[in-house]
């Protein structure tokens, strides 16, 4: 469930937020880096499809990539790739389903069962680790995460905390979250979830209203939003961190953004 990415073959990691169904960003990350693939690979940190119009487009050359590019795709699971064995969803909007029956005229669950899940949900991962730099998630942490042994066989509240969570302007404790799952988490538990993977940022997506404009840093410089969709409204963008020489504190996280202008 957790992937270790300290042995990857590669000089530069993409880290890709939220995509929400956003062809055109995602086909423009996706087409910088086919051009450094040698030396590079890509993280995406969840929620492929729905509220956009081609999330069935995205799973499916997400696919093709992996295929192609084998281990250097890490595909980590979102709250909406949150489906169990029978292809039943637990939030809404859903949209997938829908685009599957309009896009492919076969009915959702023999499809999910045959194609989405052997090819695609069944090679997400729950969280991602860079030792001693940070730890990848689509949500959050909570104060259940102790130790590395906690994601890498993780409980399903864990798997939850991890899929719903977000940071709060707090400085103690952790309380529920208006989502209905997950908590609202704390600069304290960061800094003790942190300290606990020897790790020093956590890096998320799950809030593309916050990273309107790129990235979104909170706890103290320790957390990390990023954005790569525009279905909200804002820009989306993506990190290429250089793997010799990754960001120490804060501003370093700049120099590593790029983002996308479509039009």
């Amino acid at each position: 469930m957790l992937k270790h990415l300290d042995k990857l073959d590669a000089n530069y990691l993409y880290v890709v937020g939220d995509l929400h169904g956003d062809w055109k960003s995602f086909c423009k990350i996706v087409d910088d880096f086919k051009k450094n693939a040698k030396n590079s690979a890509i993280i995406f940190l969840g929620d492929y499809a729905d509220r956009g119009s081609k999330g069935l487009e995205i799973i499916e050359e997400l696919i093709k990539l992996m295929d192609k590019y084998g281990n250097k795709v890490i595909l980590l699971k979102g709250n909406h790739e949150d489906y169990d064995s029978e292809g039943r969803w637990y939030w809404s909007p859903c949209n997938l389903p829908f685009e599957v029956i309009e896009k492919k005229s076969i009915s959702w669950e023999p499809y999910f069962k045959n194609h989405l899940y052997p090819k695609f949900f069944s090679n997400l991962r729950i969280a991602a680790i860079l030792k001693g730099f940070a730890l990848f998630v689509h949500g959050g942490i909570s104060s259940r995460i102790r130790n590395l042994e906690s994601l890498e066989n993780p409980s399903k509240r864990i798997c939850e905390d991890v899929l719903w969570s977000d940071p709060i302007d707090e400085d103690y404790g952790e309380y529920p979250n208006d989502r209905g799952m997950g908590v609202f988490f704390s600069r304290e538990i960061t800094e003790r979830v942190l300290r606990e993977l020897n790790i020093k940022f956590l890096i998320r997506s799950h809030e593309p209203q916050k990273a309107f404009d790129g990235i979104f840093v909170e706890h103290n410089g320790k957390v990390i939003t990023i954005s790569s969709t525009t279905v909200y409204g804002g820009r989306a963008a993506y990190l290429k961190l250089d793997l010799g020489n990754l960001p120490k504190k804060q501003e370093d996280f700049k120099k590593y953004v790029t983002v996308l202008t479509l039009f």
